[in-house]
């Protein structure tokens, strides 16, 4: 059931359990990695962290123990401003390291108050681990290392989380709706340009981008941006990389919401560049977009020849001095393409956005015929 009724409120489900499991799974592995020999303490801050704190718990592989606080800073569906300590915290900290759970840091005040309390006891250090955070609604400055997802900054309930103590036993997480305010596409020209390599993709999204004044997002140029600033996913996703394995589309999701949410609400779109490149990442994204009430408005996919693609790509190598533009390596290239994200193909024909442009001959003349499916949405 994707709608459900809680008092008299409607939500829609956002986050299903199995994403939400994954995140804590790479959250839980994180920590396991940092805090390896350091008996960290964690402290669950009551009452939405519990079924967080629990299913964290169950994956730190580390020595640890955990301790319980409770606060309160909600009424309803809004803050009321003021953090109140319902239950202290007993344990001698002296010397420990000590992380705090919480369930979803939105003003960042709670988390400060607790913050300002701990370093009275002599900790030594405080790390900060969040289900879900609005990075839009923070107020103060805090590092937080430990995310394992970053949400809008609409209200949310199930998995620990509330609407006046009603919904957390619910599995998945959900987004509150009204009847006037159901998410709705919004009529931008977000397009997924695709095509094998060598198609042109590159060049045409330049000039998609020049003519309609469109974003672009770069999953590889992301990637590399997130672990050179050292974000949260950053570290996440150069574990993965430094211990040989792909990072998972969840973690790439999450970091191109970051950079889409990036443009507010009313860009004129986004050209998503080297993603999706497989029918779970297209999935994902529009997952990802459906829960902003926006769309993929046109999949672009670049016809050209198998022959022509080789052409092309050695005679690149060649200028650019590319060493992976080679005969054997293009070629690995061009199967991986056909027997992983061709199927996509097939993905976008059935949603009804796929439209499969000449990608042979002039470059204008492509231009100009991507142009007419880019007017038409």
């Amino acid at each position: 059931m994707d709608t459900i009724q809680v008092l008299d409120k409607k939500f829609a489900i956002s986050i299903p359990e199995k994403d939400i499991l994954e995140r804590v799974e790479a959250v839980a592995q994180q920590i396991n990695r940092d805090l390896a020999g350091k008996n960290p303490l964690f402290l669950a801050v009551l009452n939405g962290s519990f079924i967080f704190a629990a299913d964290l718990m169950r994956r730190i592989t580390i020595p640890s123990e955990i301790s319980f606080v409770k606060l309160a800073s909600y009424q309803g569906t809004t803050s009321t401003g003021k953090v109140t300590e319902v239950i202290g915290i007993n344990e001698n900290l002296a010397g420990r390291t000590v992380v705090i759970v919480e369930d979803i840091v939105e003003s960042g005040l709670t988390i400060k108050q607790m913050l300002e309390s701990l370093g009275t006891r002599n900790p030594e250090s405080v790390h900060i681990c969040t289900l879900l955070l609005k990075p839009d609604k923070l107020e103060v400055d805090l590092d937080i290392e430990y995310v394992a997802m970053r949400i809008p900054n609409d209200f949310i309930l199930g998995y620990g989380l509330d609407y006046n103590q009603q919904g957390r036993n619910l599995k998945d997480i959900y987004t509150l709706v009204t009847d006037n305010e159901q998410p709705k596409p919004v009529n931008m020209r977000n397009i997924v340009i695709f095509g094998a390599p060598g198609s042109g993709k590159g060049t045409q999204s330049d000039k998609l981008i020049e003519k309609y004044g469109l974003n672009h997002i770069s999953t590889g140029d992301v990637l590399r941006s997130e672990i050179k600033n050292g974000t949260e996913l950053g570290k996440i996703a150069k574990q993965y990389i430094d211990d040989g394995m792909l990072v998972p589309d969840s973690l790439i999701v999450d970091m191109l919401a970051g950079v889409y949410d990036s443009y507010g609400k009313d860009h004129k779109g986004v050209i998503f560049d080297g993603f999706p490149r497989t029918v779970p990442q297209a999935e994902a994204l529009k997952k990802m977009l459906a829960e902003r009430g926006h769309k993929v408005a046109a999949m672009i996919e670049l016809d050209v020849p198998e022959d022509e693609l080789m052409t092309r790509l050695l005679k690149r190598g060649e200028l650019s001095g590319r060493s992976d533009d080679n005969a054997e390596t293009i070629k690995k290239r061009l199967d991986v393409y056909h027997s992983q994200t061709s199927p996509l193909i097939e993905w976008y024909e059935n949603d009804g956005i796929r439209h499969q442009i000449d990608g042979l001959g002039d470059l204008d003349r492509i231009f100009a015929d991507i142009c007419k499916v880019v007017e038409d949405l």
